[in-house]
């Protein structure tokens, strides 16, 4: 089982800091987490309000606010972890404390020179393009690669998520883990399950690049 290291950096200063260090790595995964836009408090007090005699537009609004997540449309969500993998073993978490310090990472990835690495680039990258409207340089999704490799008529043969493939390596408390919007962004089993998603998605990085 692999044990994972990880940096979490959460200052403005400190970002920085360790974006111009990143800068010079030549290669590393990819990964945010993110949250809805509206608080826990603000949807509870929506969803009672979902059977109200509403307006059509009141409603609407109503039931944006309730059903809001971080898998929410990128306009209503907020990025609250930027995850780089730098092994198998070693991941560096940036927490950013406010929306300038989100896009100032948004916008170093434009210019990142080297390769990322991105189980279900979809997710991320659309966030990543409607902030900034542009994407990396260079990247490779992890999970087409695999599709590639273990195609299936049968489903359940040919499971692609990244804890699917790459459970077995890591501690089960990983792959059990189901609480994505912690009440602390520093949560240490929160950041520990973060870590995991970086280190394991360069870790399939390198075992795709063994089976090839």
């Amino acid at each position: 089982m692999i044990k994972v290291a990880r940096k979490v950096v959460t200052t403005p200063w400190q970002i920085q800091k360790h974006l111009d260090s990143l800068y010079h790595v030549p290669d590393m995964s990819f990964d945010i987490e993110t949250s809805g836009l509206y608080s826990k408090e603000e949807r509870k007090e929506a969803l009672k309000l979902i059977d109200k005699d509403l307006s059509l537009a009141q409603h609407k609004l109503v039931s944006i606010v309730a059903n809001n997540s971080g898998l929410s449309f990128p306009s209503l969500t907020r990025t609250t972890h930027f995850i780089f993998g730098l092994s198998r073993e070693k991941s560096i978490i940036l927490v950013p404390p406010s929306f300038h310090s989100e896009l100032l990472i948004w916008n170093w990835l434009i210019t990142y020179p080297g390769i990322l690495y991105i189980h279900n680039s979809l997710f991320d990258l659309k966030v990543m393009y409607h902030r900034v409207k542009a994407l990396p340089r260079n990247f490779e999704d992890t999970a087409i690669m695999v599709k590639t490799l273990i195609n299936n008529s049968d489903v359940w043969k040919a499971k692609i998520g990244l804890k699917d493939l790459m459970g077995a390596h890591y501690a089960p408390a990983w792959s059990l883990f189901d609480t994505y919007e912690p009440d602390s962004p520093v949560d240490p089993a929160f950041l520990d399950y973060a870590a995991i998603d970086g280190a394991a998605t360069y870790h399939l990085h390198e075992l795709i690049l063994e089976k090839s």
